[in-house]
C-alpha cells in the first residue's frame, strides 16, 4: 500500500479562523485525504495552523494545495515537507 504525506502551515486572520478551517477541512475531505494532525496556535491578530495530511496518491495532495490557495483569508501557505512512502502489508 502506498501512502503520501503532506505537512504545511498557514495563517488566518482571527475573525475568519473557523470559517477558513471549515473550508480547508471540507476540501481535504472531498479530496479523499485523511487528517493526521491539526494544530492551532493563537497569536494576537492571527492564528497559525499546522496540518499533516495523508493520501493514497500524491496527486491528491497536489490538488489539495492548488485548491487551498483559493480559500479566502488564508495567507503564508508554507509546505513543510511532502513524502511518498511504500508500505507493505503483511
Amino acid at each position: 500500500m502506498h501512502s503520501a504525506h503532506l505537512a504545511l502551515t498557514f495563517c488566518v486572520d482571527k475573525p475568519g479562523t473557523l470559517d477558513a478551517l471549515e473550508a480547508v477541512l471540507a476540501i481535504a475531505r472531498r479530496g479523499g485525504l485523511q487528517l493526521a494532525a491539526l494544530q492551532l496556535r493563537s497569536l494576537p491578530t492571527l492564528d497559525s495552523v499546522f496540518l499533516d495530511l495523508q493520501a493514497p496518491d500524491p496527486d491528491l495532495l497536489d490538488l489539495f494545495m492548488a485548491r487551498l490557495h483559493n480559500v479566502i483569508g488564508i495567507d503564508s501557505v508554507e509546505k513543510l515537507y511532502s513524502k511518498y512512502t511504500e508500505m507493505e502489508l503483511v
